[in-house]
């Protein structure tokens, strides 16, 4: 049997929360606090009534993002036992009920009833662990996308400033580009420069040789001739250059110290060095791998895992018509989706012969093949078992 419980439904700034000895006997009703220090003090005192009359409480509540952050600190900083619910695992306990409604009360009783029908483990540091790389992959993941932002408007301006430059560097992100657009953000600057003076530049701001830096500056004066800018040196899409090659340069620099932060932690988790073993997968990959996984630990099956990713199959039956298609489920980790997505799509692009090529091979050459989407996602399916065996194994991937 449980222990009893403090049954606690989380939400933004007010929560409630319920006492238990066991689902069918509540000690209090669902009470409301706020998120502040008196209301986690009034929560904690009612687990602290129970503790006293039972010897022992568990406080359990529903991971929510963000919101019940608040309260596992608090219960956390005070060395009390914790249960963190998936809220689908609430949810499915509420809808069992003939009349499925959703009161603040009633979702402290369907927490209680997961809590009372099912096994959990208790929050750890471990826990706290795998909970910081996610938060910090969540980090990697926005300033990823800011630079996108600032690269599209980066080449917005490049194009009007300097047309055609990217005939000339393909990669405008590359150290000599990006030096000789922060040095001259217009090509009247540049035309006024003698190629002695672009070598010396070159050689200044990107630690190139002499001889790479003459030969980038040759180039540079041979587009730089017969260049007509859309705009004059004074316009506003000037300026705009410059500010966007130094703030791109600041959040590269940005991203590569949340990478090295990450990498940090990961280097002691042997999983990570596994999963480096897997082709297609490299030290940002498996870095970012590792965040979203989270504890494998936690994982009793590999199906278990495949459900957490969102990628296991919707089956639909009725009776003796069954409907097995290869639509995904989707109720799991999408960022852990996208990073399987991008592994497998690796895998494949390398060629190298290996398990998860050649089942990708067979779902697209068997006698109904799947499309190239679709027998991607079953590979990351199969990857996902892979690395689940590798975990438990401790085994590297085999070719």
């Amino acid at each position: 049997m449980n222990s009893p419980c403090v049954a606690v439904d989380v939400s933004k700034g007010k929560s409630y929360y319920q006492g238990f000895y066991d689902f069918k006997n509540p000690t209090t009703k669902a009470t409301p606090f706020m998120h502040d220090l008196e209301g986690l003090k009034s929560m904690y005192e009612a687990g602290q009534k129970i503790k006293g009359t039972y010897g022992e409480v568990v406080y359990v509540f529903e991971s929510t993002g963000i919101y019940h952050k608040i309260i596992e600190t608090f219960l956390m900083n005070q060395g009390e036992k914790c249960i963190i619910l998936n809220p689908l695992e609430a949810s499915r306990v509420r809808k069992t009920a003939i009349r499925a409604t959703k009161t603040d009360a009633r979702d402290c009783m369907s927490i209680a009833k997961a809590y009372y029908t099912n096994d959990y483990r208790l929050h750890n540091q471990k826990d706290e662990l795998y909970e910081k790389l996610q938060s910090m992959n969540g980090y990697y993941n926005f300033l990823v996308q800011q630079l996108r932002e600032m690269k599209v408007c980066f080449r917005n301006a490049l194009d009007i400033v300097y047309p055609r430059f990217d005939e000339v560097y393909p990669d405008p992100y590359l150290d000599i580009p990006k030096a000789i657009l922060s040095r001259y953000p217009h090509p009247d600057e540049l035309k006024s420069k003698r190629a002695e003076t672009i070598v010396k530049y070159i050689m200044k701001d990107t630690k190139h040789r002499e001889s790479k830096a003459t030969e980038e500056a040759k180039k540079l004066k041979s587009y730089i001739d017969n260049v007509s800018s859309g705009c004059r040196n004074s316009a506003h899409e000037v300026s705009i250059l410059k500010t966007l090659v130094t703030q791109i340069n600041d959040q590269e620099t940005e991203i590569d110290l949340c990478l090295d932060d990450m990498r940090d932690i990961v280097n002691e988790i042997p999983l990570y060095h596994q999963l480096m073993t897997i082709p297609g997968i490299g030290d940002n990959l498996a870095i970012r791998l590792i965040g979203e996984l989270g504890d494998l630990e936690r994982f009793e099956r590999s199906e278990q895992l495949v459900a957490y990713a969102g990628i296991d199959p919707r089956v639909h039956q009725s009776g003796q018509m069954t409907g097995e298609h290869l639509h995904i489920t989707k109720k799991g980790n999408k960022h852990l989706r996208t990073l399987l997505f991008l592994a497998v799509s690796s895998n494949v692009r390398l060629g190298k012969s290996n398990p998860i090529l050649e089942f990708y091979n067979k779902k697209r050459q068997q006698t109904n093949p799947l499309v190239y989407k679709a027998a991607l996602i079953a590979c990351a399916n199969k990857l996902l078992r892979i690395i689940f065996g590798m975990y438990k194994s401790g085994r590297n991937f085999h070719q």
